[in-house]
């Protein structure tokens, strides 16, 4: 065997093992015990939404609150200010102009699954019990780590979403950001800023 066919088998293997990301079981398994320890986190994001048809990207930016179990608070700053606010099985809408709109998620699986999984990612939730929904891979490397979620084709998320990606932090295993590739090719991507864990929230953060 040449010297040269050995350095380009080498490479071949540093590209693969490079390409599979780090052991899934490991930051499974970091990622789940650094939420276990979340009671409440607060931050900044920002939104770029990418519309593949019309080849055009609209940005967005917001703040959001999270308190453990089932509390959230997603507000929308600019351009276009808004309000998503989940409190237990309830969810509510408010913009500028018009009345609340108010979900039950007893009886809308949709907006249910939605939140239930934006729970799983930033609060008490397991991912390893994401697996019910989801196939569940690596990519990056161990200085930036992505869990990479497929929904299953029989879950209602994957009636919507082709492929979730989780970029993670590796010394505090939280979100650096969130990319949501749906069915039609349009992507969201959500980066998250000054994330601080179990601080003091406003008193009407969910009102």
């Amino acid at each position: 065997m040449t010297r040269a066919l050995v350095v380009g088998i080498a490479l071949l293997a540093s590209v693969t093992a490079a390409a599979e990301g780090p052991p899934l079981a490991d930051v499974v398994a970091k990622v789940d015990a650094a939420k276990a320890g979340v009671e409440t986190l607060a931050g900044e994001f920002t939104q770029k939404n990418r519309v593949k048809l019309f080849k055009q990207e609209l940005t967005s930016k917001g703040k959001l609150y999270f308190k453990k179990p089932r509390q959230i608070r997603w507000e929308y700053t600019a351009p276009d200010p808004s309000v998503l606010i989940l409190d237990g099985n309830k969810a509510t809408l408010t913009t500028p102009g018009a009345a609340p709109q108010v979900f039950d998620l007893d009886k809308d699986a949709t907006m249910r699954a939605i939140f239930d999984q934006l729970l799983t990612w930033l609060g008490p939730g397991s991912l390893a019990a994401a697996r019910d929904d989801y196939e569940l891979a690596t990519a990056g490397t161990a200085a930036a780590p992505t869990l990479v979620l497929t929904p299953k084709l029989a879950s209602t998320i994957g009636k919507a979403f082709a492929r979730i990606e989780l970029h993670l932090d590796p010394k505090s295993w939280l979100m650096k950001s969130i990319k949501l590739v749906e069915k039609n090719g349009d992507e969201k991507e959500i980066d998250f800023a000054k994330l601080t864990r179990n601080g003091k929230l406003p008193a009407d953060a969910f009102k």
